[in-house]
């Protein structure tokens, strides 16, 4: 209920509090880490689900009751109840005796019972829209770009897929090891892998373990990565020797993809708003082995840059990557989409001049709203006659991945990929365009 608390009470990150609040708690065991973060966890993924049942509770058990908003051990409770499928009677003993100190004006027993059958208004039920948004607790604007684009079957399937909860997903180093001597290594440390469907340098690991603590992962043999950002990374399609921007870089993990596709030759400049981030990325390059990748504050000279394939890994409204980061439903609304895209619209931009003439934009999002991603694209094509698109998924075969989606550009969906949702474009540049950079002007 504290932890809970925290996060409904801030912007920040849910798993950051997290970590914080185990942090300065030492005398709490794994065990029940792992029972308050599932449930926290839990809680958030559901939040608009649970908050309308307990809604829906109180109007019929306590009509006079008000409040802000919810008490946590409210949504708590109902979690445990409704979800868990624990029976009422037996839940009164863990929540009563806090239950009358937070919510004095409702009686414990009661509400459980009340959750029980719970349900959503009619209003709610009849429309598609609102239905799907509180039944997956997304926001109805996102479930509405869905509905708008897939259709309403597939929408569900896609709300559906958002609000589950994700594999953890590896990307071997190739610098170090080898797919097989990953995975081997792996095995002797007494942990399963299986391949991942499309990436070939993927393994999923089918349950929970401290990757922090493995030998293999010390020695820097892989890294925590989505499948599908690992994918992005391919349509850079690098090779050694070349000379690399990554935009956005954040935490670096595929500009350490990069590095190990270009065989640590050649050169990667990791650029970040953020330099703590980017302190952060080069502890992870040690550890990988890479020593082609330097590091550049965003917004400080970047003169002599004439690229062959620049990254823009925009900053986005993340609706991709919901199921990993359910904490983020508590603040995703339009306005902060519409924020993404001006922003995104800015930074290529700002760094289109960077890329050589032949040269390559990879434009990635981790969002699945048009207006972050194919609008953002058309609008930049518009102002770029020097650009063009080539078709994502032939470049994917190339490689050997076998990936069914509709060209030209990358949408990875979570129901049909079991990857994080993910937008990728390939602009590349003609070979007798003007390199405004090399030649020391600027855009407009």
């Amino acid at each position: 209920m504290e932890l809970l608390d925290l996060v409904r009470g801030g912007r920040r990150a849910a798993d950051t509090v997290v970590k914080d609040f185990f942090r300065s708690r030492h005398y709490l065991g794994a065990s029940d880490r792992r029972f308050i973060a599932d449930r926290l966890f839990d809680v958030l993924r559901h939040m608009q689900l649970l908050t309308c049942w307990s809604e829906d509770t109180l109007q019929r058990i306590a009509p006079g009751y008000s409040a802000k908003s919810l008490p946590s051990i409210m949504l708590l409770a109902a979690r445990e109840v409704r979800l868990s499928g624990e029976k009422a009677r037996d839940r009164v003993p863990d929540f009563g005796g806090e239950w009358r100190v937070e919510v004095p004006e409702v009686e414990c027993s009661v509400f459980l019972e009340g959750i029980m059958t719970a349900d959503i208004p009619p209003a709610v039920k009849t429309d598609d829209c609102m239905s799907m948004s509180v039944r997956h607790s997304i926001p109805q604007f996102v479930v509405r770009d869905w509905i708008d684009r897939f259709g309403r079957d597939e929408a569900e399937q896609l709300c559906a897929a958002a609000n589950g909860k994700p594999p953890v997903c590896i990307r071997v180093n190739t610098l170090k090891c080898s797919v097989a001597e990953c995975r081997e290594g792996l095995e002797r440390e007494g942990i399963a892998t299986e391949p991942t469907l499309l990436s070939p340098v993927g393994f999923t690991i089918p349950r929970r373990v401290s990757i922090q603590g493995l030998t293999t992962f010390r020695q820097g043999w892989f890294e925590i990565q989505d499948e599908g950002s690992q994918l992005v990374s391919m349509l850079m399609e690098v090779s050694p020797g070349m000379s690399v921007v990554d935009a956005c870089a954040g935490g670096g993990g595929k500009s350490l993809h990069l590095a190990s596709m270009m065989d640590n030759t050649g050169q990667i400049r990791a650029v970040d708003i953020d330099g703590r981030k980017l302190d952060n990325f080069l502890q992870r390059c040690r550890r990988a082995g890479v020593t082609i990748a330097t590091v550049e504050v965003a917004g400080s000279p970047s003169t002599g840059i004439a690229a062959d394939a620049l990254l823009v890994d925009a900053p986005c409204s993340g609706t991709g990557t919901l199921r990993r980061n359910p904490g983020m439903k508590l603040y995703l609304s339009e306005s902060l989409s519409t924020s993404c895209a001006h922003t995104q619209r800015c930074l290529l931009e700002k760094n289109a001049a960077l890329v050589k003439p032949g040269g390559r934009i990879v434009y990635a999002t981790c969002t699945l709203l048009r207006s972050e991603n194919q609008d953002v694209v058309e609008n930049f094509l518009s102002l770029h006659p020097d650009f063009g698109v080539r078709d994502a998924g032939e470049i994917l075969k190339k490689q050997g991945v076998r990936w069914a989606g509709t060209p030209p550009y990358l949408e990875l969906l979570p129901h049909k990929t079991d990857t994080d949702g993910f937008f990728a474009a390939v602009l590349v540049r003609s070979e007798t365009s003007v390199n405004h950079q090399a030649s020391g002007s600027t855009r407009s």
